[in-house]
């Protein structure tokens, strides 16, 4: 937010698209910082980026948190470098038979256990 203090947390998908979960409530008013691993350190390459669009998922639940994730569209592309990358994700054309053994990381949720 503008004050500084860090709120929620997303992936660079590619250097222009961030995503993250839509109960963040991330407005374009908001920055990417990325880059940062101590946010104590003066010392790391930070990349501050300003948010051109937020595309929340207009199926969205506040009250069931379900069908959360929203995109963030960055104003200006991340420099992707030693320290700043894009997620791995699979390609489209990727195949996963039944029964293959996935892991999935935490962009909000998709079902409690």
């Amino acid at each position: 937010d503008k004050t500084g203090f860090h709120f929620c947390g997303g992936s660079l998908i590619s250097e222009d698209w961030v995503v993250t979960a839509a109960h963040c409530g991330v407005r374009t008013s908001d920055v990417v910082v990325a880059g940062e691993f101590d946010q104590g350190s003066d010392k790391e390459n930070i990349q501050v980026l300003k948010i051109a669009k937020v595309f929340k998922n207009p199926k969205f639940s506040i009250l069931t948190v379900n069908n959360d994730i929203t995109l963030l569209k960055l104003a200006t592309p991340a420099r992707f470098s030693q320290t700043v990358s894009a997620v791995c994700l699979p390609s489209a054309d990727d195949d996963f038979p039944a029964g293959t053994l996935c892991a999935t990381t935490g962009w909000g949720k998709t079902k409690y256990n």
